[in-house]
């Protein structure tokens, strides 16, 4: 590198960085503003704010889903209706499960987010920026795609189908719409006017609820996780390019410090979700495999709305489950790829100093990083061969029970 190009990266300032980090986690962050738990700075109001909505989110979540579990396992007769409802009490579940990893990892994760502004503030040359930024567009783009399919799978189910199914015939033999959850309300009855309109809107809004939070949490699962991996190219291209600086020692201590930088930051996202990835490879089986029951069914029911509903709705699972399979398994090929280019440098024709600190870069990422399900299992595509062969065969299960 010459003396003017040195010159320019140490005079270089990313002006942008705010807006690149916002661009980054906009769309999980307004997803999960409106559930209450997107992490804001740590100041009284905001933790005052944060808690009254969580606990007026998590009330909620427990109204729409504690009755319907108390319907299905106990006034439910009909054994198929009962495996097609399963999927929406795992997806309410996940939702649960994330909102109180949230809530544990909650500084963790917003020192994530504020880290990820600084490493857009002190990035050294527009090239470097352009590197964060594409893999900021991916994540962007699997976020759109997955919403584009949840959104359009999970309306019509919480909204249309009601609509069009068998009415409820009451005592007085009038009729109702059923619910978008069955449910047993013990304490109370709703099945008179307005109670019955209200349970019905509250339920609808409860599951917009819990699906914004599914979605964003994904959402920012996919942003930070491609974020891990922008770090770890732009250390990449700076070992590219290291032949072009005349100042070899100098260079060696700065990609150290890139690397280990984002060693340490995909090391804290690993470990503030590692639950969130677990519940949700083992939650996904388990929803996949009940919503293929659901198509199935309403195949043989004849009934195609129903039927292009569930599948819409498998087919988001799907995407769902592959794309952290594959970020995650970008990530650790990123992060092996590090070694891979340090192993072609003319590493045995430094001096002895820079050609040992090479070596050590070598030898770190023969460790790569990775993306733990609570030390269960890594997010990779071979997890998600998994998930699609457990799903076939619990689907399998299924049609035995109730052929």
């Amino acid at each position: 590198m010459s003396v003017k190009t040195a010159r320019n990266i140490r005079d270089y300032h990313n002006i942008h960085y705010k807006s690149d980090a916002e661009y980054t986690v906009r769309v999980a962050k307004i997803l999960l503003t409106m559930v209450g738990i997107w992490p804001r700075r740590n100041t009284f109001s905001n933790n005052v704010k944060f808690y009254v909505q969580t606990t007026i989110v998590f009330f909620l979540m427990c109204f729409l889903l504690l009755p319907h579990v108390i319907y299905t396992y106990f006034d439910c007769e009909n054994l198929t209706k009962y495996m097609k409802v399963i999927a929406a009490q795992v997806f309410s579940l996940l939702a649960i499960i994330k909102i109180w990893t949230i809530l544990i990892n909650r500084n963790e994760i917003r020192f994530c987010l504020m880290e990820m502004e600084v490493q857009y503030r002190d990035v050294e040359c527009e090239e470097d920026r352009l590197v964060m930024m594409n893999t900021a567009k991916i994540g962007r783009i699997f976020t759109i795609v997955y919403l584009f399919l949840g959104y359009g799978g999970a309306l019509p189910y919480h909204v249309i189908l009601p609509l069009i199914s068998e009415r409820i015939v009451k005592a007085d033999n009038s009729t109702q719409i059923p619910l978008p959850y069955l449910s047993d309300y013990v304490f109370f009855v709703i099945e008179d006017s307005p109670t019955y309109e209200i349970t019905f809107v509250v339920q609808m809004f409860t599951s917009f609820l819990i699906m914004s939070l599914n979605y964003g949490i994904y959402s920012l699962i996919a942003s930070i996780t491609m974020h891990c991996c922008g770090l770890f190219e732009v250390t990449n291209r700076r070992i590219e390019t290291i032949l072009k600086n005349r100042d070899l020692r100098g260079r060696i201590a700065d990609i150290i410090q890139s690397h280990l930088k984002a060693i340490e930051y995909s090391a804290l996202v690993g470990k503030s979700l590692s639950i969130v990835f677990l519940s949700e490879m083992l939650g996904c089986t388990i929803i996949i495999c009940f919503l293929e029951f659901g198509v199935i069914v309403e195949w043989e029911d004849h009934k195609t709305f129903s039927m292009v509903t569930y599948f819409v709705l498998v087919t988001s699972m799907f995407v769902n489950v592959f794309i952290l399979s594959f970020i995650g398994d970008r990530l650790k090929q990123e992060s092996e790829r590090i070694g891979q280019t340090s192993y072609f440098l003319p590493w045995y024709e430094f001096p002895t100093e820079i050609a040992k600190n090479i070596r050590i870069i070598i030898l770190r990422a023969s460790r790569p990083s990775s993306l733990s399900g609570a030390k269960m299992l890594d997010l990779s595509l071979r997890v998600f061969c998994d998930v699609f062969k457990t799903s076939a065969a619990y689907l399998n299960f299924l049609r035995t029970m109730t052929v």
